[in-house]
């Protein structure tokens, strides 16, 4: 069975350039048995963007994570 380190697991999921809510990419990397740390790695590796959702009110508790074109 081929071992998938934390980075290509976070690419293959991103790869779609879509907005993914961080608080299900942070479940799903627990799932798969990833430590927050090697998340965080990963992340900084990949160079992927935070996009804070903002509404009529302000700020909401969402924020997404995604890859640049």
């Amino acid at each position: 069975m081929e071992t998938v380190d934390c980075r290509d697991w976070l690419e293959n999921l991103l790869k779609d350039r879509e907005c993914h809510l961080c608080d299900d990419v942070r479940e799903a990397a627990k799932k798969q048995g990833f430590k927050r740390s090697e998340l965080k790695a990963a992340r900084k590796e990949l160079g992927v963007k935070t996009f804070h959702q903002f509404d009529e009110d302000g700020p909401t508790p969402n924020h997404f994570w995604y890859l640049e074109v």
